[in-house]
Parts: C-alpha cells; structure tokens; sequence
C-alpha cells in the first residue's frame, strides 16, 4: 500500500510539474476534475432558468443555423472571428450554437467574447444570438465561475416559432463537460423531452460536447460516457424521436445514425487545426448540413 501511495504520490507530482510549466494544460483537472462538479452546475443552471424562463426565437419557416465547436481560443481569435462574421453576414441565420470548449487555457472567456464583439447574454433574439454548452476545457482551471459570467446556465431549451406563433424546432443543451450528465440531468433530460415532444415540433435537436459513440481517451474522464449511460442518453433520444444530436469533442467529423437519431460530431474549429471546418444547418421541412472549411 504505501508503494502504490508513493507511486501516486509521483504521478501527481508529475503532473504539477507539466501543468506549471505549460499554462495551456490542466493535467490533474484532466483526470480528477477540480472545477464546480456535474450535480452543482445543473443545480445552478435550474436556479437560473427559473428565474429568466426559457427562449422563444421568433424566424421564418426556413432559416439557417451555423454551428462550430473547439474554438480552444489562447492567445489567436482568427477562426472565431471568422466564424462570427459569417454567420452575422448570412439574412438566413437567426442564431448560431458553440458546441464547447470556447477557450484553451485559463482566464481567456473574457478574451474570447471581446474577440467577437458579442454580447455576453446568449438569450437575446438578435444577430448577437449564440447558444453555448460548456466543455472540458471550458472547466478545466476551476473555470466554472468564469464561464457562467458569460453563459449563465449549462443546461437548458429553447425553441424557434413563426411570428404568428406556430411552433418549429426545439433544440435542447445538456452539460456533459465532465463526460457525464449524471443521475439528475439525466432525469431532467428525459422529462424535458417527455414533455416537450407532445407540443409537436418539427424538429428536436440534442446538442452537447462530448460526442457518443467515438472511442476517445485523450481527455482522461471526460473522454467518454460510460456503456450505461451511452445507452441510456440514446435510449431517450430514440424513444422521444429526437432527430438530431450534435457534439464536438473528438476534433474530427463523424456521422452516426442510429436508433432513428443523426449523431454529427463536427470539426474542431481552434487556429492551429490544418484543416478547420463548421457546420451550417438548414432548417425546414427536413435538416440538410454541410461543412464549410474557413481559408487560411
């Protein structure tokens, strides 16, 4: 036993060492999680959503989403900022939706809503609209306090109606920046959509960070849910025919259809990525998405 303690005792130390050395990487928070945890911050999110209510977006029945995710801004915004201007340059796109892991090292949420001149509320119908979920990185360095001065909440609905109010889409943001959503969220998930799914949207889309199906463990435990709770989310998502479930993460696009539902895992969108990539998606009477890579 007090070899194993010892040996322990050097991997932490370790792992102190590359983290104080390199500002970008929060080793331990990789593998022990120091940031706020999974149950506080739905329980955080509920009070807030309490209290502001949930967004009604009022746009045309056919209407444009751009959707990008793993921005990691550090020191460089060029793929963000080109990103915001495409999306506040297209009549078609009401809002976009970040897909998480906004910042790379700690104390750059500021810096990264400056970059892009966007108001930090995200609930506003406008063209300064922009649907967050929190990611990994955006936890890692004990971040919480810091995301949620931007983005109050990381759990939560909102949905798009016509002006004479007839109901679209309902997208749905869970908080799986811990690579869980644990026993609550998950509840509140599956009553959400019990709920929701009887006023007849059109469409129903689930977006989040970590992405399904992918075998990914670079990110330590928030690389990916566990084998129940994979099949407990995706049981859920087929049961109320939720049509589409986006995510990041993993850095590299994939495609999965399953039980009925549409798993996309879009490219990571960060400056150093050879090849950066969003997603645009058109909403009508069906979903057709597409990849849009931004030019060096």
């Amino acid at each position: 036993m007090k070899n194993i303690n010892y040996q322990l005792s050097i991997i932490n130390l370790l792992l102190l060492t590359v983290t104080a050395c390199n500002p970008n990487y929060d080793m331990p928070g990789m593998f022990n999680g120091s940031s706020v945890r999974a149950d506080k911050r739905f329980e955080e999110s509920m009070q807030y959503n309490d209290q502001a209510g949930y967004a009604h977006l009022t746009v045309p029945e056919d209407y444009r989403i751009y959707v990008c995710t793993d921005t990691h801004v550090d020191s460089t915004v060029y793929n963000w900022q080109t990103f915001v201007k495409a999306y506040k340059s297209d009549p078609q796109c009401p809002f976009a939706i970040h897909l998480g892991d906004l910042v790379n090292a700690d104390n750059n949420h500021e810096f990264f809503f400056k970059a892009a001149q966007i108001a930090p509320e995200g609930y506003v119908a406008g063209k300064d609209t922009v649907f967050y979920t929190v990611g990994n990185h955006d936890l890692y360095f004990n971040q919480w306090e810091s995301y949620k001065r931007f983005v109050p909440t990381s759990t939560y609905w909102f949905d798009t109606r016509t002006a004479d109010g007839k109901l679209l889409d309902l997208f749905i943001c869970i908080d799986s920046g811990e690579g869980t959503l644990g026993i609550e969220p998950l509840k509140w998930l599956r009553n959400t959509l019990e709920t929701k799914s009887k006023e007849e949207y059109r469409h129903i889309t689930v977006f989040t960070h970590t992405h399904m199906f992918k075998q990914d463990d670079s990110q330590g435990h928030t690389s990916n849910y566990s084998m129940e709770e994979t099949y407990d989310i995706t049981s859920i998502l087929t049961r109320y025919h939720v049509d589409m479930y986006w995510s990041g993460h993993d850095h590299s696009r994939e495609i999965t259809h399953f039980g009925g539902v549409t798993y996309i895992v879009v490219d990571a969108m960060e400056d150093p990525v050879e090849k950066p990539f969003y997603m645009i998606a058109d909403m009508g009477k069906t979903i057709h998405y597409d990849f849009v890579a931004i030019k060096k």
